[in-house]
C-alpha cells in the first residue's frame, strides 16, 4: 500500500491562500489575523486534520515549553513537595508547558561542579528553567546557576545562604504563621507555651522565630525543645513529648514545627495518659492529612501548598520572558485552621 502523505504547514497556507506565516499565528492564537482570515484558515486546519510538529514549533520559538521541577534530599513524594509539585504542574500546562521531575540527593560538602545531575539539566536546550524544591544546600544553587538557566527556589527550604538571596524564590511566611498561632494561644489564657522544632532547619528557625517574637511581645518567657532531629519528624515528637514529660509541669499548649511532629507528641502523650487538649493543647503546621488521623483532629497553621507551586510556576514563567528584570521573591500567607486540640484555659 502506498503511504498517505503526511500534512504540513505548507499545504494548509497554500490550500486556505494565506502565507505560511498566517497560518503559524493562527496555531498560536490568531493575533492579528483578521477574523474571516483565521476562520478561513481554521477550517483548512479541520479539515485536513493538520497538527503541528510540536518539536519545530519549540525549535521556531527557542524554547523547549519544558521545566525541570528537582526535589532535593527528600524522598520520593514528600507530601509537602507532592503538593507544590501538583500546583506547579496545573500552571504550567495552562500555561503550554510540561514539567519533567527528578530527584537529585547531594552532600552540602561536596563541591558544586561535582554534584550529579540528570540529563534533562546536563545537556542544554531540554528545558527552560528549574524549580527547585527540597533541602537545597547552597552548592546546588550554584550548580543550577552554572548552567545559565533560569530557577526559581522554594525559599524557606534553602540552607545557609547567610542573606545571600540573589535569586527568584517563593517562600511562605513561617514567622507571621507562628506569631499569629501563638497569639492565639495566648487569646486562649496560655501563658505557658512551648515551641518544638530543630533549628537547624532553616524553616523551623524561621517558624521559631516567630514564635519568641510574639512571647515577648506578651512579656512572656519562651520555652524551646530545639534539640538536633536525628530521627523522622514523628519519632522527634515523641522523643520531645518524653523531654516534658520529665519535668515538674508540663506546658498548657505546644507549638510543634510540623503535623508530623504534632502527631508524635500526640501519640506519646497518649499512652502516657495525657489528654489532648484538656492537659495540653496542640498546634502543628502544613496541614498534612496525618493531622485528620488525630482524635480529636489538630488544630494547625496550613502552608497553602499548591498556591506555593503556582507561585513558582508563574515566577518563573515571568523570568523567561522578562531577563532583565531584577531578583524577585513573593510570599505565600499561611492560615490558622482550627479543630479540636486547643483548648481555653
Amino acid at each position: 500500500m502506498p503511504r498517505m502523505k503526511t500534512v504540513n504547514i505548507h499545504d494548509v497556507a497554500r490550500i486556505a491562500g494565506v502565507g505560511v506565516g498566517t497560518v503559524s499565528r493562527v496555531l498560536n492564537g490568531g493575533a492579528h489575523v483578521k477574523r474571516s482570515t483565521f476562520v478561513r484558515v481554521s477550517a483548512v486546519i479541520q479539515r485536513l486534520k493538520f497538527r503541528p510538529n510540536a518539536q519545530a514549533r519549540r525549535i521556531q520559538r527557542r524554547r523547549s515549553e519544558m521545566v525541570c521541577f528537582i526535589l532535593s534530599n527528600r524522598p520520593f513524594l514528600h507530601p509537602v513537595h507532592a503538593a507544590i509539585l501538583q500546583g506547579a504542574e496545573a500552571c504550567a500546562r495552562a500555561r503550554n508547558y510540561h514539567v519533567v521531575f527528578v530527584v537529585v540527593h547531594h552532600s552540602e560538602s561536596v563541591p558544586p561542579n561535582q554534584i550529579p545531575l540528570p540529563p534533562v539539566l546536563e545537556e542544554r536546550g531540554w528545558t527552560d528553567g528549574v524549580i527547585l524544591t527540597g533541602a537545597v544546600y547552597p552548592n546546588l544553587v550554584r550548580r543550577i546557576e552554572m548552567l545559565g538557566i533560569p530557577f526559581v527556589a522554594f525559599g524557606n527550604n534553602v540552607f545557609g545562604l547567610k542573606g545571600r538571596r540573589r535569586f527568584d524564590q517563593v517562600c511562605y511566611d513561617g514567622a507571621k504563621g507562628e506569631f499569629e498561632a501563638t497569639e492565639y494561644l495566648i487569646g486562649q489564657g496560655h501563658r505557658s507555651i512551648a515551641f518544638v522544632g530543630d533549628i537547624s532547619y532553616p524553616w523551623f528557625r524561621e517558624q521559631c522565630q516567630g514564635y519568641v517574637g510574639a512571647m515577648r511581645a506578651n512579656k512572656l518567657r519562651p520555652i524551646l525543645l530545639t534539640s538536633q532531629q536525628n530521627r523522622n519528624s514523628v519519632g522527634y515528637g515523641e522523643a520531645a513529648a518524653t523531654s516534658f514529660l520529665k519535668k515538674k509541669s508540663l506546658p498548657t499548649a505546644i507549638l510543634a514545627g510540623n503535623d508530623e511532629i504534632a502527631y508524635g507528641l500526640w501519640r506519646s502523650f497518649r499512652r502516657r495518659g495525657v489528654r489532648v487538649p484538656q492537659d495540653v493543647s496542640l498546634i502543628g503546621l502544613d496541614d498534612l492529612e496525618i493531622g485528620l488521623m488525630m482524635e480529636p483532629p489538630l488544630t494547625t497553621i496550613r502552608v497553602l501548598k499548591e498556591e506555593i507551586g503556582r507561585a513558582c510556576m508563574v515566577l518563573l514563567h515571568e523570568r523567561l520572558h522578562h531577563r532583565h528584570l531584577g531578583w524577585a521573591q513573593r510570599i505565600v500567607q499561611t492560615k490558622l485552621v482550627m479543630r479540636g486540640t486547643v483548648w481555653p484555659r
